[in-house]
């Protein structure tokens, strides 16, 4: 049989968290790549191990894992566990530390309780895969002698003489905005003034002539022709006119025709009491259900779930569960006769790896 250490080492390459049973729980977490000015070396990308004592519950990782390849049933991988705990138990109490080749170190503190330390040379990151700590190579700086400058001597110039240039000021024309002509302001003055007359002459004119009027040129007549004018009158002989007979148009009075009231039909079932039915409760029927195995994960129960259905059990489910501590069961087969269910106990149990049992659901 392989050691659980081999076992142990193989998962921690694929799972970020494996629990063995009554000893505590490995959990990996990602370092990106760092420098040691102790050593002087650069170190790759990798996985730290990290062990916690108080994660006991079994995941089925570890227990399916060599279920599948020792080809052993859950008892017998289980007892091969808790061996191997006891040993490292043992020899931790005895010598005061316990190898695992490739994972690290255990030893006991003061407390009495497991301590843990990784070791770095193995590196659980797949990505990572192969590479090696690079060491860096120190480098010196070169002193250089610094020379001094030789000093050059330069002949004095002679001044250069410049003459001065006469500037002479640039001078501008401005030329001044000539005055407008004295016939556009007259132009403008006769148009106020016309535009004011017109608003006098529309003043005058009453208010219900000017309403009354369609022709826009009576607002320019002159005073004038407001005179009244006097016409001579003329005397005429009455004319009689015949006064017209009223005539008397009978009036009918409307006939008011009573209509009658139409009740309104209400269902005969409405207005009878309806007697109460009174509904058996139906028995409900017992249903049998052939467990395949109990999982902490439900990545594992889905694993034999999809394996249960490919060796024919295409009814195979994972059951619900509701409680958070619950395992999570993979039923086989289900049917209402329990023979049948029994009956196929034995296949479910080769496919599974351990033995199956019967659940009975009301």
């Amino acid at each position: 049989m392989v050691p659980v250490s081999e076992y142990l080492k193989k998962l921690l390459f694929q799972y970020d968290c494996l629990v063995v049973p009554e000893l505590g729980g490995f959990i990996l977490h990602y370092i990106p790549a760092t420098f040691v000015e102790n050593s002087g070396t650069y170190l790759p990308p990798r996985k730290k191990i990290a062990f916690n004592e108080a994660l006991k519950l079994d995941d089925g990782l570890l227990i399916n894992y060599m279920m599948l390849h020792e080809g052993l049933t859950r008892d017998e991988v289980f007892q091969a566990i808790r061996q191997f705990v006891d040993d490292l138990k043992q020899e931790v109490h005895r010598e005061r530390i316990f190898t695992i080749e490739g994972v690290g170190l255990f030893s006991e503190n003061e407390e009495g309780k497991l301590q843990f330390d990784p070791e770095i040379r193995h590196n659980f990151q797949g990505e990572s895969y192969g590479f090696q700590p690079i060491a860096a190579r120190m480098v010196t700086a070169i002193e250089e002698e610094e020379k001094p400058l030789a000093l050059v001597k330069f002949a004095p110039e002679a001044p250069i003489s410049v003459e001065a240039e006469e500037v002479q000021a640039e001078t501008k024309e401005l030329e001044m905005p000539v005055a407008r002509n004295r016939r556009q302001y007259l132009a403008w003055a006769a148009a106020v003034l016309l535009i004011c007359s017109l608003g006098i002459v529309t003043v005058k004119k009453s208010s219900s002539q000017v309403l009354s009027s369609l022709n826009p040129f009576e607002l320019f007549v002159s005073d004038e022709d407001d005179a009244p004018v006097t016409v001579a009158e003329t005397p005429t002989a009455p004319v009689e006119t015949e006064k017209a007979e009223p005539v008397v148009i009978p009036v009918s009075s409307p006939e008011v025709v009573p209509t009658p009231l139409v009740e309104p039909a209400t269902p005969a079932g409405v207005a009878e009491s309806i007697a109460p039915v009174v509904l058996e409760p139906k028995k409900s029927e017992t249903y049998y259900l052939a467990i395949a195995g109990s999982f902490a994960s439900v990545q594992n129960a889905k694993r034999l779930m999809r394996r249960l259905r490919r060796e024919g059990f295409e009814t195979a489910y994972i059951l619900p569960h509701s409680k958070k501590k619950e395992l999570i069961k993979v039923a086989a087969v289900g049917s209402n006769d329990k023979t049948e269910v029994l009956a196929s106990l034995d296949k479910v149990s080769r496919l599974s790896g351990a033995s199956a049992w019967v659940c009975k659901i009301e």
